[in-house]
């Protein structure tokens, strides 16, 4: 998919502090590239009912009031970062990803706060920030709720296979070359349980870290020629990859991650290591979706 280089940056708010780096960087995003803000609201489902023995109306109206106030909150904040900002406020009531995905639709990015729920709460109600990864035909960027802009002039971007590395690379060497910033491009690579507990993998390090190096080449060759003025290291790890891309990415100013193209029974579901990353990453990570080709 072409993204849409005048096309607003979508950023949802839930009003809590969660959303706040999401919100940061959203209009940091917005005022660089000179587009439109869209900020999204989604009240609960309850928000749409209709009367019901005298209590429905009352309870719809109270969440729909309080999502005007979440929205005009998150709108004077937003002006306070960027006066010269044009920004939109959508309220939406519904299933959470599901409306999130429809409002990024026409978008250029969609920015969400990163997950804070405990894993039980993840467990009955969904994981929004990884369902909507998943789903969204747009970039998906996922901000941890501290975030301040500090520029480190460094970029991560994680290659797990060939298959699924050029439009990730194509998207990460345009963030690098827009902001001056070095790209490093990491492959982690280890046995999967159970066959970790019984092979000694540092017997195949000399091989592995070969193969890891040729990957990193191979995919790599076609970007370096189209950017020559992107500084690139190559980094091949032996580990757990989620672990590799999370302590590489530190003091850097965004982690890049590819989402896998799936069958039709599989295509709203992030893999184990982009979900993790998600959850654990001190920095924003993008997620690219497969087919993106952008500039920006």
């Amino acid at each position: 998919m072409q993204v849409d280089n005048h096309a607003p940056i979508v950023v949802a708010t839930d009003g809590t502090e969660r959303s706040a780096g999401a919100l940061r960087y959203a209009v940091h995003e917005a005022r660089r590239r000179a587009v439109a803000l869209r900020i999204v609201h989604v009240a609960p489902p309850a928000a749409l009912s209709e009367p019901m023995f005298g209590f429905a109306p009352d309870i719809a109206e109270d969440l729909r009031a309080h999502g005007r106030t979440v929205l005009a909150d998150a709108e004077a904040t937003a002006r306070s970062l960027g006066t010269d900002l044009s920004i939109e406020t959508v309220l939406a009531a519904g299933a959470q990803a599901d409306e999130l995905v429809a409002a990024a639709g026409d978008g250029q990015m969609v920015v969400l706060g990163r997950e804070t729920r405990s894993a039980v709460r993840r467990l009955l109600t969904g994981a929004t920030t990884a369902t909507v990864a998943g789903r969204t035909s747009v970039p998906t960027v996922v901000v941890p709720a501290d975030w301040q802009l500090v520029e480190h002039g460094r970029m991560v971007v994680g290659i797990e296979s060939e298959d699924c590395a050029r439009p990730l690379l194509g998207r990460a060497f345009e963030r690098a070359a827009q902001r001056g910033a070095e790209l490093v491009v990491i492959h982690a690579w280890d046995l999967p349980v159970p066959y970790s507990d019984v092979i000694d993998p540092h017997r195949y390090v000399r091989e592995w870290r070969a193969a890891g190096a040729k990957l990193l080449s191979t995919v790599l060759e076609e970007w370096r020629r189209a950017y020559p003025g992107v500084a690139v290291e190559t980094v091949v790890v032996h580990g757990q990859a989620a672990q590799a891309l999370v302590e590489g990415s530190e003091a850097s100013d965004l982690l890049l991650i590819g989402r896998r193209p799936h069958g039709p029974l599989h295509w709203a579901h992030l893999g184990a290591t982009a979900r993790s990353v998600l959850r654990a990453s001190h920095v924003p990570v993008e997620v690219v979706a497969p087919g993106t080709s952008a500039d920006g």
